[in-house]
């Protein structure tokens, strides 16, 4: 065998020998873009304007975006566009957003990943906001699973009625499914990035079911887009979706893709893609990745960045640790600052040791924040080479040069190595030589050591063979899709639903395919049907009428599984008289830890992770927490969702590293606890269980609902009063600890993370939040502090911050005092703004200035423009009688007590629950109290006021925000019961949205 010097400088002879290192050297460029518009283009002056490429003076358009706009993309006319990577697609859907907005309407940008839809939300507010939102930052909206938010930080009243939307397919759908698909969308743009996860074996039938209520509700526009569908298959989509397909096989930048074998290099070209070049060896190629890699490195002219896209986390590890290992000059040491304000964790120790060497890795073991930092380098050209998973191949741009990909992958199932799909193969491929960075093409190139690898890898150089878009709605998930369909209000009828599904993509090629299979459709849906209503999820009347109970439509927002809602509501049923005894504030029992363990690994071991007996999971836990396990369970048998727990450890062991994480572990900490545990792969398990802990919570408030008929609710549910009153205590606290497990802190500096707005001049982090409270700082008051010792304190906690830690630490201290101020004020303003479109709107400065009795003024003018009936029981005739019985329509009546501070006071925990035997004293001893806060609330309060199960508290400016959607018809006044009379802190990012008839 050769050496690796020798291997490598053959490896280079031989490539030179190729002719492959000046692309196109010899070869006059092929050019293909358009420096003209189409006639007829559509597109306004403002738009070709500040939307259009130029090349100097001169419009500049790829082939497909000039195809797009003959094709009516600009006069609002719907397409598919099917084109490679790297031809200005994006750029074709922000002309049909543009032409959307300035026809006044709604506007919808779908994506596949929450990174991108941040991405894109991010550079829609550099190029729309201005020129075609008015400026107005509430009219853009972000929607993904973890958060709901508008461009200013405000949480939106109703992000299905904004004027652009960003969203992922999923979180789309549960607002659809919440909400009701609205009986007019016809005024509506809809924009579907890379569609083809419409054939995602895991997120298919989703993208298919929100494709099919779009369809059937209608659009005023659609555009998809793909880089990765067969002509066929995209003739299928068109076809069913009703649009014009555009289809081009052109690029800007052309790719090389070449097989490095034993018997020399085949390549094909992207302008010649039915040739197949075939340069003999001649002599022994060294097929070693690093080899391979040190060969591109050298060629002139450069092709770095170079990617190398690895198969597994750990072939990211091990490539990156021998690639170190064989530079010729290691360094001395020094290590990259790019991590300093991140925690210690496994992967960023590494890359602090790589960056200063010029590369790095790029996998899910990272979290968000370090793979930030590696995508910053890269934007930098900081980096020559990235050990990377396809988590760099989600879409986003980077200036990478060429890719070396890894094309086998390992199957547990088989027991061997198989291809990777070539979708999923020129996916990555396709992230080099993009428009917009300085390489003139992009090389591909991939390794076939043997006979058998060089058979099996010749499908990557087939430029036209993709592989055909699977269907995925099926009978294995007809109990999801039958809810969604019934809670969208799409379906109202076994008939309906029928018709429906079988009208599907995937139906009706099933018909065309598999005639049997399909047969059996009918009879299966009815089987789906019989469920829902055997969990009391739909009910159906004796006329065939189907209707979603307040559980089933709960279940449908969250996007759950069905099992997993039934599961996991029959559990919380059985515990209804342990799991509130532990909540804090409770006299006695209280026990926040074990709840919230008992808690996560009931989530843990629901079907949506661990496979339920009608439906797969859709979550997964990292591989390592199989085994050992880090607790004994015993103790918690009784109370787990499975006691036989020693048979499947991993919902255990991710329970106990969930309350850690919430009690303030360090990452690192966490990682050592298994092996090869890494931070990424946690991070997206508490993201997951998040999702699942809010789920949860709103179906616990649908179903526990006061109002709710016995007979809407689950036969499981028929329980005592007593039993009803614990169970409604615990939805404002899964909340509060789905906050927790997404932050990482303990209960009593959670508040810490609102002083972060989006005008804060810094930022406190997890580690600054901990330092704080290790050092006993856990209050506002606290913060506050002017004195010696308290500066000390700051200054030690920010001791890392460069130049001095005296700036951030007198940031934080002053924004602890103007916190709750800034905050009215900030909220106050965009009220004001917002008012402007209802009567009386100067009853917003009134509400947010006025104190005392006049701010009791103000309370009573809202509820009468707002049509609340309200009752004044402190008369001042009445000793100790509490200020208000509200009795909002469809309701049961409500006390409430107005708390107002001067000089911005907060109210404490006895101003709090004053109202509790003040109730009673008068009279009211059954009926649920609210607290009214103005200015705010101590943040100690909320942390242990849920356990009394009669008492919620509500700060002004979030009850600000309530009052204002009524006013606005995004909220109705049953819903405002709702969110008043749950137990704990009503926030205004609790509000429901409005519900479409």
């Amino acid at each position: 065998m050769l050496g690796r010097a020798q291997a490598a400088e053959r490896n280079k002879k031989l490539a030179e020998a190729m002719s492959l290192t000046p692309f196109g050297k010899n070869q006059k460029r092929e050019t293909i873009m358009k420096f003209e518009l189409p006639a007829n283009h559509g597109l306004s002056a403002s738009s070709v304007e500040s939307l259009v490429f130029r090349d100097g003076d001169e419009l500049s358009l790829t082939d497909v975006q000039f195809a797009a706009l003959d094709a009516g993309v600009g006069r609002g006319e719907s397409v598919l566009i099917v084109s490679p990577t790297s031809t200005g697609k994006t750029q074709i859907a922000l002309w049909a957003i543009a032409h959307g907005l300035e026809n006044n309407c709604r506007t919808v940008y779908l994506l596949t990943h929450r990174a991108l839809a941040r991405q894109k939300f991010d550079d829609f507010r550099g190029q729309l906001i201005e020129s075609h939102l008015g400026g107005d930052l509430t009219s853009l909206v972000i929607a993904t699973g973890d958060y709901v938010e508008a461009a200013d930080g405000s949480a939106p009243r109703n992000p299905l009625d904004t004027s652009l939307l960003v969203a992922t397919y999923e979180k789309y759908l549960a607002l659809l499914s919440a909400n009701g698909v609205p009986s007019d969308m016809t005024s509506t743009v809809v924009v579907c990035d890379e569609i083809q996860l419409i054939g995602d074996e895991h997120r298919g039938q989703n993208v298919e079911v929100l494709l099919t209520l779009l369809k059937n509700a209608g659009w005023r526009q659609f555009v998809g887009l793909s880089a990765v569908l067969q002509n066929n298959d995209a003739r299928d989509l068109a076809h069913w979706l009703g649009v014009t397909l555009v289809l081009s096989d052109r690029r800007e930048k052309h790719l090389r893709y070449e097989c490095w074998t034993n018997k020399g290099i085949f390549s094909v070209e992207t302008n010649s893609a039915e040739t197949v070049a075939h340069s003999p060896a001649t002599g022994l190629i060294s097929l070693s990745p690093l080899d391979v890699l040190a060969t591109l490195l050298r060629q002139t002219p450069a092709a770095r960045p170079i990617i190398v896209f690895c198969t597994s986390r750990k072939q990211t590890y091990d490539l990156a640790a021998a690639y170190f290992k064989s530079l010729a000059k290691p360094g001395d040491g020094q290590m990259s600052l790019a991590f300093d304000e991140l925690p210690v964790t496994t992967a960023n120790s590494l890359l602090a040791q790589y960056l200063p060497h010029r590369f790095a890795v790029h996998s899910a073991d990272l979290t968000e924040e370090e793979r930030a930092v590696i995508e910053q380098h890269l934007l930098n050209r900081q980096l020559d080479v990235v050990f990377a998973t396809t988590t760099l191949a989600a879409g986003v741009n980077f200036p990478l040069g060429a890719a070396i990909i890894f094309w086998e992958r390992w199957n547990s199932e088989q027991r061997g190595r198989e291809p990777i799909s070539a979708a999923e193969f020129h996916n990555m491929a396709g992230r080099v030589g993009r428009m917009g960075f300085e390489h003139d093409h992009g090389r591909v190139v991939f390794l076939a050591p043997s006979d058998n690898q060089i058979r099996a890898s010749r499908q990557y150089l087939d430029l036209g063979s993709l592989p055909p878009l699977e269907s995925r709605i099926g009978p294995a998930r007809f109990d999801q899709l039958v809810l969604q369909l019934v809670a969208s209000g799409l379906c109202k009828s076994r008939p309906e639903v029928d018709a429906l599904v079988k009208s599907t993509l995937s139906g009706l090629r099933e018909e065309d395919r598999n005639t049997a299979a399909f047969s059996t459709w009918s009879s299966r849906l009815g089987e789906s049907i019989d469920y829902l209503k055997q969990g009391s999820l739909l009910i159906e009347t004796n006329s065939g009428r189907l209707a979603v109970t307040p559980f089933g439509k709960a279940v449908a927002y969250s996007g759950l599984l069905p099992e997993t809602g039934v599961a996991l509501m029959r559990h919380l049923v059985n515990q209804a008289d342990t799991l509130p005894s532990y909540l804090p504030g409770s006299q006695r029992t209280a026990n926040p830890d074990k709840l919230a363990f008992l808690v996560t690994s009931a989530c843990f071991s629901s079907p949506e992770f661990r496979n339920g007996q009608r439906e797969t999971r859709t979550r997964h836990l990292p591989y390592q927490l199989d085994e050992p396990y880090l607790i004994d369970a015993d103790a918690y048998r009784a109370e787990l969702m499975e006691p036989v727990w020693q048979a499947d450890l991993a919902p255990i062991n991710a329970a106990k590293i969930t309350v850690d994480w919430i009690n303030g572990a360090e990452l690192r900490d966490i990682e050592n606890s298994l092996e090869a545990l890494r931070a990424g792969s946690l991070r997206d398990m508490f993201r997951n269980v998040c999702w699942v802990l809010s789920g949860v919570a709103s179906i616990l408030e649908a179903t526990t609902d006061a109002r709710t008929p016995s007979a809407l609710r689950p036969p499981y549910l028929a329980v005592s009063n007593s039993q009803l009153t614990n169970l409604r205590k615990l939805p404002r606290y899964l909340r509060r600890l789905s906050l927790r497990v997404a932050e990482g802190l303990p209960e009593d500096v959670l508040w810490m993370t609102w002083l972060n707005s989006r005008e804060a001049a810094f930022r406190l982090t997890r580690g600054e939040i901990l330092g704080l409270r290790n050092r006993d700082f856990t209050s506002l008051d606290q913060l506050m502090l002017g004195t010696a010792d308290a500066d000390q304190v700051r200054f030690a906690v920010f001791d890392a911050i460069k130049p001095s830690p005296h700036a951030k630490a007198n940031w934080l201290r002053d924004a602890s005092r103007q916190w709750k101020q800034e905050q009215r004020r900030r909220t106050a303003e965009r009220h004001s703004t917002r008012a402007k479109h209802c009567p009386n709107s100067q009853h917003v400065e009134t509400y947010y200035a006025s104190r005392g009795t006049a701010f009791e003024a103000a309370f009573e003018s809202a509820m009468q423009l707002l049509n609340i009936k309200f009752q004044r029981l402190d008369d001042k005739t009445v000793t100790g009688a509490p200020d208000y019985l509200l009795e909002l329509m469809d309701s049961p009546p409500l006390v409430l007590e107005l708390k107002s501070k001067v000089n911005d006071k907060l109210v404490d925990y006895n101003s709090a629950v004053e109202i509790l035997a003040a109730s009673e004293v008068h009279g009211y001893k059954e009926t649920f109290c609210v607290t009214l806060c103005h200015p705010g609330v101590d943040p100690s309060v909320p942390t242990v006021i849920n356990a009394c199960g009669r008492l919620s508290v509500v700060e002004s400016h979030d009850l600000g925000e309530a009052l204002l959607r009524l006013c606005e018809g995004n909220l109705t006044q049953a819903q405002l019961w709702q969110w008043l009379a749950t137990p704990g802190q009503a926030k205004a990012d609790d509000l429901p949205f409005r519900t479409y008839p």
